[in-house]
């Protein structure tokens, strides 16, 4: 992939199109992984009381793993040095349980992705450092269900595998 302004915004864009088409169940959670180098390393600077960064890659996956409540990551817009092959977004979150119809108020975020050149796939990311706005309206509860769906998803990814597993 040529580095240019243009390809480098053309492949975030499939970038956060695949982020929200494929977070929530872990079936489609794992079609992220090629996006990020395997020494991936994730850096939260406002985390959540539960997350405790750095994450590696398959952390940052985990975050992603929450079926019945999807994450929209909506970008307003893309600072590139292609230079340096960094890249900062400024995008919005957007929660909502799809089981009890709640909707969160949305919230700011900013993210510096370090990059590097991937033959397969034009770009891949090795580093994420990353700010969310934390002052934002009522936001009660949202951890809560989200931590409520990805137990239930690993729960049952372990029962499938214990009923279904091979055997020793």
């Amino acid at each position: 992939m040529e580095l240019t302004y243009e390809n480098v915004t053309k492949w975030f864009d499939g970038y956060f199109e695949a982020c929200n088409k494929n977070q929530g169940p872990i079936e489609t959670v794992r079609n992220l992984r090629k996006f990020f180098t395997d020494d991936f390393q994730f850096n939260m600077y406002t985390p959540p009381p539960w997350l405790e960064p750095p994450l590696s890659r398959e952390g940052l996956l985990m975050t992603f793993v929450h079926p019945g409540m999807h994450e929209a990551l909506v970008p307003h817009y893309y600072a590139i040095d292609l230079q340096r092959l960094i890249v900062v977004v400024q995008f919005q979150l957007e929660f909502v349980d799809q089981n009890a119809g709640t909707t969160w108020p949305p919230l700011q975020a900013s993210a510096h992705y370090h990059l590097v050149p991937d033959d397969a796939l034009g770009l891949k990311v090795k580093e994420i450092k990353y700010w969310t706005e934390t002052s934002k309206g009522d936001l009660s509860g949202l951890f809560e269900v989200w931590g409520a769906c990805k137990d239930k998803a690993l729960t049952a990814l372990a029962n499938d595998y214990f009923a279904t597993g091979p055997s020793a």
